[in-house]
């Protein structure tokens, strides 16, 4: 093997970002190069980004639609965007997950005007974060950056409130006052996810538990329709429906009954479809069995008159035998008679 063909044992996989101005290399959340000082514009949002967006949008516009206002309208559309946040899944390419870092980043930053879902966004932005720094493990320049980030995350509050608090007495007792309340949310927040959390697992083992118990009755269903008792297979079917629900999973409930649903009425209409083509079968069968003897009474009154024909011939015949015999005999007594007369006749001369 020559030098050329030998592999690289320092090449590194993946792609390396480049300046469109100079060329020289850009460090992954760059907003412009660190040699010439070129502003980075113009990149497009991952599909995860898109997603994200997209689906935000078609739950303002649901809920719009559907007549809410108001308080109301904001409160909801908090929590059903709360859902979505935790919810919605983490991509596992590289880009895709440094695009949702840029785009969940200013979220939970220290604004003038907080997002009203600024915990959800940080929950989900350190899933993200984890998993980038793992897809970076590599390369140690940006884990690095991923960790400055982290860093200044965790100190931006805290810091901005200290400020703050040097400057005025109030802001100091604002301070304490702002550190009691996030304290109270952060175990608020832990206590509702570890409850969700609970909620899930519970959720989980009920599920297998009662699929087993459907699957069960499935499987019982299909054994009597095998053995064609179709009313037990009806009534076993009344069962198969799904009861197991958790107020944390009310949509997957909806789904989980749904398609059951839509499964018990496949069998019902199986076992319906099975019992007509039986009964098909013996009506045709009754037809069949009905048409013999018809045929069969048929036969038998045919022989019966043939029998009865026979014997009236051969009475006829028996009748026309003796009066032709009855005939000879009265001829041969005349022609006797006859006989003797003419024999007396002669005689007497």
């Amino acid at each position: 093997m020559t030098d050329n063909e030998r592999p690289n044992i320092n090449q590194k996989q993946g792609v390396i970002n480049k300046c469109p101005a100079c060329g020289g290399p850009l460090t992954a959340f760059a907003a412009r190069c660190d040699l010439c000082g070129h502003e980075l514009a113009g990149v497009s949002a991952s599909r995860a980004v898109t997603d994200l967006v997209q689906k935000f949008s078609d739950l303002e516009g649901s809920l719009a639609a559907s007549g809410l206002s108001g308080k109301k309208l904001e409160t909801e559309l908090i929590a059903r965007r709360a859902r979505l946040i935790r919810d919605f899944p983490i991509p596992n390419a590289r880009e895709d997950l440094q695009s949702l870092i840029y785009f969940i980043h200013p979220k939970i930053q220290d604004n003038i005007k907080p997002d009203p879902n600024a915990e959800d966004w940080r929950v989900k932005f350190k899933e993200v974060l984890n998993l980038a720094k793992n897809a970076y493990k590599g390369d140690a320049k940006t884990r690095q950056e991923f960790e400055d980030i982290e860093r200044s995350l965790n100190v931006s509050l805290t810091g901005v409130l200290q400020n703050r608090a040097k400057r005025s007495p109030l802001i100091a007792a604002g301070v304490g006052l702002v550190a009691v309340l996030v304290v109270a949310g952060v175990i608020g927040t832990q206590w509702e996810g570890w409850k969700l959390r609970q909620c899930e697992e519970k959720y989980a083992q009920g599920v297998a538990a009662e699929k087993i118990r459907l699957e069960g009755i499935s499987a019982a269903a299909t054994t009597k329709l095998q053995a064609k008792d179709y009313t037990g297979a009806q009534a076993t079917l009344n069962d198969l429906r799904w009861e197991y629900q958790e107020a944390c999973k009310s949509d997957d409930t909806a789904q989980q009954k749904s398609a059951w649903e839509t499964k018990r009425q496949e069998l019902v209409a199986m076992v319906k479809k099975a019992e007509d083509a039986v009964l098909e079968q013996q009506r045709e069968a009754a037809q069949r069995e009905a048409d013999q003897q018809r045929l069969e009474a048929e036969r038998e009154a045919a022989q019966k008159q043939e029998a009865v024909d026979r014997e009236a011939a051969q009475k006829r015949a028996a009748a026309e035998r003796a009066e032709a015999r009855r005939v000879a005999d009265a001829e041969r007594e005349l022609t006797d008679k006859a006989r003797q007369r003419a024999a007396r006749r002669t005689s007497g001369e």
